[in-house]
């Protein structure tokens, strides 16, 4: 059996559903037991116990039968993760390989320097890897989170602030940076977040939209050519606010906010619409080869 998902650019892919309808109808019917379920309880409880017991039976079912959704829903995103995901990646690369539980490694964050903290608790997954033509690349969820204690007159209190959730994408640029550059959105206190010196880029209208700074001077100059940062202010304005660049060893480092779970199903949501969803998501970032012209090689590494 196939599914056939249009994409934004209406383009058709065709994927091998497998089971998923099978189980999702199963996991649908289970809920429905356990609603009827619970339903009954509240009812039963009500009628011999009052308007008491009624009351605390139906939020205990509400309880119960949300954290039934979760497992069910879990489950069957776990056959979507292992069989329909990797289907997506593969037609939009070359030695396309999906990993639900692999991620970017956290010193890869850390050493992209385009975040003022370093993680205090970092968590990454679904991993995609492949090749567009020569450039091999990688990207991840991220969701990188740092805490805080504040001190007050009723005691310590301890907060998680987010540095960074989105995805994080990582690909050979074909050259070994002496220094390091990065392009964080110019906001206040942006300069502080890159921690290096200021570069004046003959854009003005990037040099609005982006903080450039870099170790090496003559290096970012050489780095960020008229063609480039025309390329990275196409993608600032899809993407505002919300872009991060980072031009680190030998690798472009590219920083997407995202708040949205990507690759999972959902126990109600048609199997069409989860796939249009993350068709979406791949070929976007996947895109990020060609957007940045990654494969025509102007250098050679060193």
């Amino acid at each position: 059996m196939e599914q056939v998902a249009t994409s934004p650019a209406d383009e058709t892919i065709a994927v091998h559903s497998g089971e998923f309808p099978q189980l999702q109808a199963r996991y649908r019917r289970q809920w429905r037991i356990w609603a009827a379920v619970c339903a009954g309880g509240t009812l039963l409880g009500a009628v011999v116990g009052g308007s008491v017991w009624g009351w605390g039976l139906l939020v205990a079912s509400v309880v119960l039968l949300a954290i039934v959704s979760i497992q069910l829903s879990r489950q069957l995103s776990q056959y979507y993760k292992g069989e329909i995901v990797p289907q997506l990646v593969r037609h939009f690369c070359d030695e396309g390989e999906y990993d639900a539980n692999d991620g970017i490694d956290e010193e890869v964050f850390i050493e992209s320097n385009l975040f003022p903290t370093r993680p205090d608790r970092y968590t990454t997954e679904d991993l995609i890897e492949g090749r567009i033509g020569k450039t091999e690349f990688r990207f991840a969820e991220v969701k990188a989170m740092e805490e805080r204690t504040v001190h007050t007159s009723r005691g310590t209190r301890t907060t998680w602030v987010k540095i960074f959730r989105g995805f994080f994408f990582v690909a050979d640029f074909n050259k070994d940076f002496a220094g390091q550059t990065t392009l964080v959105p110019n906001f206040w206190g942006a300069k502080w977040l890159a921690g290096k010196q200021r570069v004046t880029l003959e854009n003005p209208e990037l040099m609005r939209r982006f903080l450039v700074c870099s170790t090496d001077q003559i290096e970012a100059r050489y780095i960020l050519t008229p063609g480039l940062m025309e390329r990275i202010m196409k993608l600032a304005k899809r993407y505002p606010r919300c872009l991060r660049i980072s031009f680190t060893g030998s690798c472009i480092m590219v920083a997407r906010d995202c708040s949205r779970n990507h690759y999972e199903a959902g126990l109600w949501r048609p199997m069409s619409e989860c796939i249009r969803r993350d068709i979406l998501a791949v070929r976007e970032l996947t895109g990020l080869v060609e957007e940045l012209n990654m494969n025509t090689r102007i250098w050679t590494k060193e």
